[in-house]
């Protein structure tokens, strides 16, 4: 078979967010641009394109290209959009918490009124810094809100094999904080869920630490054979992929038809294929610039 164009490559590792995606739209349904802030973990695609990144930027990052949202120097694991709020991913695990953290605190010392939106997944609430955060934002009733992806799996292993309580709901509790968990399968509980922390947070009243259930389809990393789930219970979980569940919804609401979604699903792909042919046609960073925002000095004002 021949090409004509090169084939694509994905510069690094690659963490999907396929079936978490409701959690990210919800959210985003919520988040007031320019003065809220997202900070979250390597799986951040869908965060990203959530909060505003186009597929091109986004896909040219993947692919390591000058054109993407960081200069092609970060990678699919630190995707980042300062100007819609997105602070990044953050491949070190739980290391988006303190940095979320502190962009709450800006906030509430700015009295600007936004609000920290904190993703993270389960191991996360094994790292020092999880309590940490937890504490001091509630101490100080920083405007941030908590959002555990709770898809079971932390990397390769089980939260029973990982958490002396495997209900990672009460790992939140002890810190003075409201604590709640909820289906983050159905994007309009998520929407009711996190709306009603951003605006207690807006409110002054502090911090809320959500555990949103979920599943994600495909493994850690690219290269995850997933060996540590069955196949019916993944077949199970694919019968509650949160896309098919909204449509669903929409259709019973007379939202959507077929016609609609044929569209839809084309329009998708049309994006998908010129975000690919975007990316395969971006040059490589220069090697002049390989040192040019790596390391930036704060001004603090």
């Amino acid at each position: 078979m021949e090409f004509t164009m090169p084939r694509p490559r994905v510069s690094g590792f690659l963490h999907l967010c396929s079936g978490q995606e409701a959690i990210a739209v919800g959210t985003s349904e919520v988040f007031k641009t320019g003065i809220d802030v997202y900070a979250g973990s390597f799986r951040s695609h869908g965060w990203s394109l959530a909060l505003g990144m186009t597929p091109r930027v986004a896909m040219a990052e993947l692919f390591g290209r000058a054109t993407g949202c960081c200069a092609g120097k970060a990678g699919s694991m630190q995707l980042c959009d300062a100007a819609n709020g997105n602070l990044g991913g953050w491949n070190v695990v739980a290391s988006q918490m303190p940095v979320g953290a502190g962009a709450a605190f800006a906030a509430a010392y700015r009295k600007t009124g936004g609000v920290a939106f904190i993703a993270f997944s389960d191991g996360a609430v094994n790292q020092g810094v999880f309590a940490e955060t937890l504490n001091f934002a509630s101490l100080l009733k920083l405007p941030a809100v908590f959002i555990l992806e709770d898809n079971g799996i932390a990397m390769g292993t089980r939260v029973e094999r990982h958490s002396a309580d495997p209900d990672l709901i009460r790992r939140g509790q002890g810190f003075a904080m409201p604590c709640r968990a909820f289906d983050g399968n159905n994007v309009e509980e998520v929407i009711r869920q996190v709306s009603e922390s951003a605006d207690r947070a807006r409110r002054g009243e502090g911090p809320t630490y959500l555990v949103a259930r979920t599943f994600r389809f495909r493994g850690f990393s690219m290269s995850d054979p997933m060996k540590y789930r069955s196949r019916e219970e993944a077949n199970d979980a694919r019968k509650r992929d949160p896309i098919g569940l909204y449509a669903t919804v929409l259709r019973a609401r007379a939202v959507l038809n077929d016609d609609l979604l044929f569209q839809l699903e084309d329009e998708a792909t049309a994006a998908i294929d010129d975000a690919l042919a975007f990316a395969n046609a971006s040059p490589d960073p220069a090697p002049e610039e390989r040192f040019t925002n790596v390391v930036s000095t704060p001004q603090i004002t």
